[in-house]
């Protein structure tokens, strides 16, 4: 008998041709019953990043019509509510493989944008993922896509080794799909309406129509300041560390380990929390009742959405902020110098700590300054600013995006004063 995935393949080969002429009928009907107004009806997925969520609710409170529809959801630390459509519940006369199908036909009628990343949407990963862009084209549907990392991480192009070598340790089986993932990435770049890359822009994307560091959004609403009196110096009292550790070598979870252990043998009384494999509302609990300070990863340059949720929560957060072919863009040209987040990298993490450890008031400054940071950049009001105009842009109302966080030049950076914090290029200064 022959494997389903084979089997799968076989009936794609054989159903080419007439799907594909399905699909580009449907583009050219659904292109004439498109919605004229000035809102139009947007979708994000098919992969289940928690992030679609985020921004669709954040869309859904200035009156988008915007749900996410994706191929399941991480049941190990996310819930069913955080998501509106999932393929496991729709079409469910037809087997698994093939709903996909079904799943991109229907949404070129039901809605106008698509906010996907380089998996593309439903039909990514088959024979057919090469004209996505085009059967969308035809539909006058538009393309928003926002990578997350395995979608299009390529790792001969990847301008730091420290990373080549993290993201082998945790994900070696995409080493060999290189050429694979380039070609998708060449795509979409080259298709899509808009791309906006993040951090992750120097390692081979070639394009980003918007410059920020982090288009992450957070529910303000559900994240509060902590109540916990951080007042602890490691000698009197007790501090609390915290660390999620879900790719360890792309994080250096072994050096925050070792880190610690060091600062121990020191006499200083720490305690290091590893937060895995937890749904939200405990990560939320433990940032926000018992944490002192966040690391948060210690290879890859930048920040993700954990440090989001410790900066929310108030607490002290370190990231690996050092490699300027990075950084100096997002701080030339966009929001980052205002980050309170503290740099650190697997050499100077104990030096790091030691000082936060020991230094109660820096912590509270750094914690306070964190919450005005994502309270200014990345909230549910930033999230509707970046993709309102993301979306004027792609309708042709809109000439550029490029200056959109320029600290000079760009209207979102001024509405409101600077953040000011210790940093100097997110370091600790003696």
């Amino acid at each position: 008998m022959l494997p389903k995935i084979v089997f799968f393949n076989i009936v794609q080969s054989l159903f080419f041709i007439p799907f594909l002429t399905i699909a580009f009928l449907c583009s050219i009907i659904a292109r004439f019953k498109s919605k004229k107004n000035n809102k139009p009806r947007l979708v994000w997925g098919s992969t289940p990043i928690i992030n679609y969520s985020y921004w669709s609710k954040a869309m859904k409170r200035v009156n988008y019509n915007s749900e996410t529809f994706t191929k399941g959801y991480y049941t190990i630390i996310n819930k069913r509510d955080d998501w509106d459509k999932i393929i496991e519940e729709c079409y469910q006369t037809l087997p698994y493989h093939f709903r996909g199908f079904f799943a991109f036909l229907e949404s070129l009628f039901k809605y106008d944008v698509f906010v996907i990343s380089f998996d593309g949407f439903f039909i990514g990963n088959t024979l057919f993922e090469n004209f996505q862009a085009q059967i969308m084209k035809i539909a006058k549907k538009k393309v928003i896509i926002l990578p997350y990392g395995s979608d299009s991480y390529s790792y001969k192009m990847i301008r730091s080794t420290s990373l080549i070598h993290g993201l082998i340790m945790s994900y070696p089986e995409a080493s060999r799909k290189q050429k694979y993932i380039t070609n998708k990435v060449d795509y979409w770049c080259k298709y899509a309406d808009a791309v906006i890359t993040g951090i992750m822009g120097p390692d081979g994307f070639g394009r980003w129509d918007v410059l920020t560091p982090s288009p992450f959004c957070i529910d303000l609403d559900q994240w509060k300041p902590s109540l916990k009196k951080n007042l602890a110096n490691g000698i009197d009292d007790r501090v609390v560390i915290a660390h999620a550790p879900n790719h360890r070598g792309f994080k250096g979870t072994e050096f925050i380990i070792q880190s610690i252990e060091k600062l121990k043998s020191e006499g200083l009384l720490i305690e290091l929390i590893l937060i895995e494999k937890k749904q939200n509302t405990e990560v939320k609990r433990i940032l926000c009742e018992e944490t002192d300070i966040l690391v948060e990863q210690l290879i890859a340059t930048g920040h993700g959405f954990n440090a989001l949720e410790g900066m929310a929560s108030g607490i002290t957060v370190i990231s690996n902020l050092e490699d300027d072919a990075y950084l100096l863009p997002m701080r030339r040209w966009s929001f980052f110098s205002e980050c309170p987040i503290v740099s650190a990298t697997p050499e100077t993490l104990t030096d790091v700590l030691r000082k936060l450890v020991t230094r109660p008031e820096l912590r509270c400054q750094l914690g306070r300054v964190g919450r005005e940071y994502v309270e200014k950049y990345h909230g549910f009001d930033s999230a509707q600013y970046l993709f309102s105009n993301v979306i004027d842009y792609v309708y042709g109302r809109k000439e550029s995006l490029i200056n959109l966080y320029h600290p000079l030049l760009g209207e979102y950076p001024n509405r409101s004063p600077k953040i000011k914090h210790p940093l100097v290029n997110n370091r600790i200064i003696d």
